[in-house]
This record gives structure tokens, sequence and C-alpha cells, in this order.
């Protein structure tokens, strides 16, 4: 169907009519030719109160279509087109709601999600939280702030898998600094526990590489900020062995780039998997 198709009759120079027409066509479930219409009105009527209806139903209609990319980035072009109109939180909302949809699929004999490329969920998160900033007392909160818990959950086991990928092959500095990562970003979940969990493992691979001044860093951190940890005790007595002037080697924030081959049970090929740059690029490298 051609939408640049011209209109004609009362919905031609009435707003509201071609709006009312769009929305019609939109519930007969002709999507082109609803946004036939609310493009008619995005470009002829932009000053009336039925464009910015009419752009956020175009929105809509990429969603229910599951264009994802296209659904996040015009329910992004309203809000920043109409940051005050009534819809703008559902619209802003959306914006997450979409990119999290698009997030890779759990489907049963494909490799899980947390090994694939995660830049929708990433993008979700961003988005949600942006939502959730400059929207709450919105009513899509409490889903917002689910989804967003969700998505964490997601990259926290993303960074896990990444970690596990170098320490399987003993590539203990990489290993180590993407547990620092998980501790310092995703330490909070499972109350907490995910914090003490990468540090020691952290640290463990510090101890693995002989970077005792690494490890002895990390080991504090766990000390001081995991105190409930059931393995404070062995940290504390490990911290006794290493000695105080040992050196840190670690840099700052080094991040190479890092392809990791798929596993033997995806199906679809051989092909790397891309990976988010690590911590730090492995010792043996």
């Amino acid at each position: 169907m051609d939408i640049t198709k011209p209109v004609t009759g009362a919905e031609a120079s009435n707003a509201a009519k071609a709006y009312e027409k769009g929305m019609q066509e939109k519930q007969d479930q002709n999507p082109m030719e609803a946004t036939r219409f609310f493009e008619y009105v995005r470009n002829n009527f932009p000053y009336s109160q039925y464009a910015a209806l009419a752009q956020l139903a175009i929105a809509d209609i990429a969603y229910e279509r599951d264009d994802w990319t296209q659904a996040a980035n015009q329910y992004q072009e309203f809000v920043k087109g109409h940051p005050s109109h009534p819809k703008a939180d559902y619209a802003a909302f959306r914006v997450g709601l979409a990119y999290f949809n698009d997030r890779p699929s759990d489907l049963f004999l494909l490799p899980p999600s947390y090994e694939k490329d995660l830049s929708p969920v990433r993008q979700a998160l961003e988005a949600l939280n942006r939502f959730v900033n400059g929207f709450p007392k919105s009513d899509y909160l409490p889903k917002a702030r689910a989804l967003i818990a969700d998505a964490r959950e997601i990259l926290a086991s993303h960074e896990r898998y990444v970690a596990e990928f170098y320490w399987k092959r003993e590539q203990w500095r990489g290993a180590a600094g993407r547990y620092m990562a998980l501790a310092d970003t995703f330490g909070d979940l499972h109350g907490g526990k995910v914090h003490g969990d990468s540090l020691w493992r952290a640290a463990e691979a510090y101890g693995n590489a002989k970077d005792l001044g690494d490890q002895r860093k990390v080991l504090q951190r766990l000390v001081q900020e995991a105190p409930q940890d059931p393995r404070r005790a062995q940290a504390e007595a490990m911290l006794k062995k290493i000695p105080a002037n040992a050196p840190v080697t670690s840099p700052t924030d080094p991040k190479p780039q890092l392809q990791s081959p798929a596993p033997p049970s995806d199906p679809a090929a051989r092909k790397p998997i891309p990976l988010q740059p690590p911590a730090e690029a492995p010792a043996d490298q």
C-alpha cells in the first residue's frame, strides 16, 4: 500500500478527522493505511494537538509489529519533542520496553541469552533508568523497576559468563577484572551476595596470577565491604600472609577488545561471539 497516496474527503482539511480515520484503520488491523493518515496529520497539521498523537500512534504501530528498534526510536523522538505531554511518560517507558523486547531469546537448543550480544538489554537499562529519573510519579514506575531488575540480572549473568570464559583458559587477570566489574556494578544483587562472591573470585584469580598486591587489595575490600561474607575469616588469614608492600600491577581501566569462540552447543556456526571489552587484558594473552 502506498502511504504517500493523497488524503481526500473530509479528512484532507481536518486534523481531527484524519487522526480518527487513522485510529480506525489501526483498530481494523490496517497498519499501513493507518500510517498514511497519521503521517498526513503530522505533515499537514504540525501545530495541531493531533500531530503529537499521530506520532505516538506511529510508534505504537511499530511496537505492535515487533519492530522494536523503530518503535524505540519513534517513542524517543516523541519524548524529545513533547517532554511535557501527558503521554510523555508512556512513551519514555515504551522506549525501554521496546529495547528489552529486542533482547536475545532463551529458546530451547540455543545458547542462553547471556552468551549473546546484549546491546538491546543495555539500551533498555539506560532508557528505563532515564524514565525512572524523569517520571518518578508515573503509573508505569513499578513495571519499569521490575524490568530494570530483570535487565540487571541478565547483564550480570553475561559478566559472569565472560569471567568464567577467562577463568577456564587460565587468563587470570582477565577473569579478575571481570569479577571486579561484576562486584562493582551488580554487587547488590541477591541481597549483596554477588558482591562478596565476585570479590572472592577476583582475589583467587589474582592469586593464581601471582599478583599478590592486587590480591591483597581485593581481599581488603572483601573484609571491609562484605563483613558478613562467610569467607571473611579466610580472607583475613590470607591478608596476614601477603606482604603489605606487595606491588599492585593492575592498570586503572584497560579495555582491549576480545572475542570468545561460540559454544560447541551452538548449532548455528563456529564464528566468534562478540563480547564486551574485558576489564583488563589476560596476563598470558
